[in-house]
């Protein structure tokens, strides 16, 4: 009997352990393979790395270089030890992102250390070895430094022994110190990478955040589109369904429009006919705009129909204005969740306990800066928040933005980027921030029915906005496709006890500004249209 429970493991334990070893050998070939192809064949001249007051002070000391290629026995230590796929999936992810990361930024924005100790010096075979086989290039991030801290932290994680931690980080350490003794990189490539394996463990590594699946508010909510759709539930259920020749319309109506504003943009620069960027910025920013609307949509999956389709084409979206969709899509879910609620990431309210001036001074921030501080702590709030799969999209959808963007800032003459994409992007920011402080700012966030603003402009702007005016019909129904938000508004505004509008956003800023002085909360542009339809 035991005998044939010891076949029995050892059968269900030969699969693993050929798994691992694939994943081994993959990414032993992932790091090798492409750094040295980079560094002996670089794309660009390397940049020389500042020595600091610590390289200098380090000696040369050659057996170090034992210590130093100790690393590739502790690089496959987290592959032994884990038990679990869900810990396996993540820590293999985070190894080759930690990888490509690098490989990106050598082939790139290349860097080199100094000539540090010349072959003579050299007595040592195996540092006689790497010196021939390794070259002074690949400077930043170290992946020395990165890999280490990397995978000891995944060992840390996987076993709880402090004997066998306290060993590790020992033995980490004198792999950190050893790159350094054996002259093979500088000071600021070891903390650049060291930082790069430890951001890379928090992001997809840390506890998730636990929270309570009760939420009176997101109640309040689903009651009030109840109560509003009573009645009309056929037709609303079919303002659900997606028009694909509407999408496409909208679609080619933008590309268009980004093709012609960069088009536009070229041919003055190489024109010098300066006068046409007073047309091609705003054309192009009207597109970008849009880009950023679209991908609205495709967070609520009615971008497209097909899941697969609607994800691809919002990645591609958010990319043309530095926006991670899964990153945006994490946080974008919680505030349709937990409007009203202490848990809402766009609520100011929810992050400051301090008196009103104070509140109303960041209203002014978000209608200045706030797009630019969204772009740098969307990622570091969603990863807070998101599930493992999420956080790899998270990180793999950054990962694709930096080696884009890296070709086309190195491809592309950089005063014609900035004035084809930059100064439309700043553009874009400034209605990003008015409409999003519009649709939101001085309302009650407690009440569902006036949360959210809805904004009554002219249809040509409301077409430009892809009709994200109706603001509150898009919370009671998000699952409603943008072009179908007019017919909408017409279908359930009539029946909206109370709301709080404006007939266009410049009015409601100037009501802003005028309730500034007095600090006033109330929510502008209170109304109620189920009275006056009566």
């Amino acid at each position: 009997m035991k005998l044939r429970e010891n076949t029995a493991g050892v059968t269900m334990l030969a699969p693993v352990m050929r798994r691992k070893l694939g994943l081994f050998l993959g990414l032993g070939l992932l790091v090798t393979v492409p750094y040295f192809a980079i560094e002996h064949h670089p794309l660009f001249t390397p940049a020389m790395m500042t020595l600091t007051w610590m390289d200098r002070v380090m000696p040369f000391f050659a057996p170090a270089i034992w210590c130093y290629v100790s690393l590739y026995l502790l690089l496959p230590l987290p592959l032994v030890l884990v038990r679990d796929s869900v810990n396996l999936r993540q820590m293999v992810f985070g190894f080759a992102w930690i990888t490509l990361v690098s490989h990106v930024v050598f082939a790139l924005w290349p860097t080199a250390i100094p000539t540090l100790v010349s072959t003579s010096q050299v007595t040592d075979p195996i540092l006689r070895m790497i010196l021939a086989a390794d070259t002074n290039g690949n400077a930043i991030p170290s992946l020395h430094a990165s890999l280490a801290v990397y995978c000891a932290l995944c060992c840390t994680r996987l076993e709880k022994n402090w004997r066998f931690r306290t060993t590790l980080w020992v033995w980490v350490l004198l792999i950190l110190a050893s790159t350094l003794l054996a002259k093979r990189h500088a000071f600021l490539d070891i903390c650049a990478g060291a930082a790069l394996g430890g951001s890379a463990f928090v992001a997809l590594l840390r506890k998730q955040w636990k929270e309570s699946a009760e939420c009176p508010a997101l109640q309040a909510t689903l009651h009030a589109r109840e109560d509003r759709s009573r009645g009309f539930e056929a037709q609303v259920a079919g303002l659900g369904v997606q028009n694909w020749r509407k999408r496409a319309v909208e679609l080619a109506v933008f590309i268009a429009l980004a093709v012609c504003g960069v088009w536009l943009t070229v041919t003055s620069w190489e024109s010098s006919r300066r006068f046409l960027l007073a047309a091609a910025i705003p054309i192009t920013a009207l597109a970008l705009n849009a880009f950023v609307l679209l991908m609205h949509d495709g967070m609520h999956f009615s971008l497209f129909p097909d899941r697969r389709w609607n994800r691809m084409g919002s990645v591609l979206l958010g990319g043309t204005f530095l926006m991670s969709y899964s990153a945006y899509r994490v946080l974008h879910t919680r505030h349709h969740m937990y409007l009203g609620d202490s848990r809402d990431p766009d609520d100011y309210q929810n992050y400051l306990r301090r008196p009103r001036g104070l509140l109303w001074s960041l209203h002014f921030m978000r209608l200045s800066v706030g797009p630019v501080l969204y772009l740098a702590l969307i990622p570091v709030l969603a990863l807070k928040h998101a599930t493992d799969r999420e956080r790899r999209h998270i990180l793999a959808e950054y990962l694709i933005l930096l080696a884009a963007y890296s070709v086309l800032w190195r491809l592309v003459p950089r005063p014609l980027l900035l004035v084809t994409w930059l100064a439309p992007l700043l553009i874009v920011g400034i209605l990003t921030a008015v409409r999003g402080f519009t649709q939101h700012g001085i309302t009650d966030p407690c009440d569902p029915y006036i949360a959210s603003r809805t904004v009554l402009p002219n249809p040509v702007v409301g077409f430009f906005l892809l009709h994200e005016n109706y603001h509150l019909e898009h919370h009671l129904f998000p699952e409603v496709p943008s072009y179908h938000l007019p017919h909408l508004h017409e279908l359930v505004w009539r029946r909206l006890p109370r709301v709080v509008s404006s007939r266009s956003y410049l009015g409601f800023l100037a009501r802003f500004l005028r309730a500034t002085p007095r600090l006033d909360e109330s929510p502008i542009g209170l109304e109620s249209p189920a009275e006056k339809s009566t």
